[in-house]
């Protein structure tokens, strides 16, 4: 791509860190965006009790690929970028939930078995992110 003085533009990559940063806080915007949505519909239905967990932790693996595409796409390390992109979400919502609650319906184990599919969901979305460059290069 050139720009308007016809130099060949340059795009630059970041370091793993701010990267996985900016990932995450993509990752969580798109949770967010999710649950809020997913909100809508519970809210609609007559006995949402069963959908709560399903939806939610469908919100987060999203959230999860969201961020490991924005981790791989700007990192220099590619997939790496985005399962570390993953790693840092996962450490964010592992610090959200251990906010004190009276009551959590789910024991320590099982909280900690999702967060531990969280980093496969950011590894996934590094892949898709690297597989997306290399079809651009490729057609280039």
């Amino acid at each position: 791509m050139k720009t308007k003085s016809g130099k060949e533009a340059v795009k630059r990559r970041e370091g793993w860190f701010p990267a996985a940063l900016k990932g995450a806080g993509i990752g969580i915007a798109v949770t967010a965006a999710l649950l809020v949505l997913f909100c809508l519909i519970l809210s609609s239905t007559e006995d949402p009790g069963p959908l709560v967990v399903p939806l939610s932790l469908t919100a987060l693996y999203l959230g999860g690929i969201a961020a490991g595409i924005t981790g791989a796409k700007r990192s220099k390390g590619g997939a790496l970028g985005g399962l570390f992109a993953g790693c840092v979400l996962a450490a964010a919502v592992l610090l959200l939930s251990l906010l004190p609650l009276p009551s959590s319906p789910f024991p320590a184990s099982a909280s900690l078995i999702f967060l531990a599919l969280l980093l496969p969901a950011g590894a996934l979305g590094g892949i898709l992110g690297t597989k997306k460059q290399t079809r651009r290069r490729a057609r280039r």
